[in-house]
């Protein structure tokens, strides 16, 4: 008779892979998708509800140092730039730089998302990790809404709601510029507030 393992509580997994600087890379893999929306990562193996799946790393930075980057990034970096509240302060974790983490490339979907980020303490720093929504299967887009409602691959196109981008950014995709004029225009910050 097999042994049914007690499944590890999902904060504590994900804690767990954080401390390591891992991804679940047996679970998950990075696929071409198309030109316009990029790379996407892709269920290997199945997800239950509730379940961790990736950490967004990256560089935690305070906002003034975000606010800085911001100015002298291409703005197809500054849209991997993720702002948090924590501490009663707005945080940034900056995952710009391509480092081979699969957090940073999970694409947006904001009608049917299988996966939501949370906010875990960790060693008293933030982390961002997606844990599953539903039950994810085998061959499964992981995707997450990143809030806000203006991104420009939520557009309608002749009555067809585009595809979301990720890094590769291969078509140009205006965006309306923020209000603040030392934005660069294209700049978008996905926004995640907390409990």
């Amino acid at each position: 008779m097999a042994t049914i393992r007690p499944r590890k509580p999902p904060e504590r997994d994900a804690i767990e892979y954080a401390a390591q600087s891992h991804d679940k890379t047996a679970k998950l893999e990075v696929k071409f998708i198309n030109s316009f929306k990029g790379r996407g990562v892709f269920a290997k193996a199945p997800f239950q509800k509730g379940e961790f799946v990736v950490e967004y790393r990256g560089e935690l930075i305070n906002s003034e140092e975000s606010e800085r980057r911001r100015k002298i990034y291409h703005r197809r970096c500054a849209v991997f730039m993720f702002d948090l509240y924590w501490k009663e302060k707005t945080w940034c974790i900056d995952a710009s730089r391509e480092d081979g983490t699969l957090g940073r490339i999970v694409n947006d979907d904001h009608k049917q998302p299988n996966c939501k980020m949370k906010k875990v303490l960790s060693e008293g720093k933030p982390h961002l990790f997606l844990f599953a929504l539903k039950d994810i299967s085998v061959g499964e887009e992981i995707t997450y809404d990143y809030g806000g409602t203006d991104w420009p691959w939520r557009k309608e196109v002749a009555g067809h709601s585009t595809v979301a981008v990720t890094d590769t950014f291969e078509a140009e995709i205006a965006m309306t510029p923020e209000k603040d004029p030392q934005r660069p225009p294209f700049f978008k910050s996905q926004v995640l507030i907390c409990v």
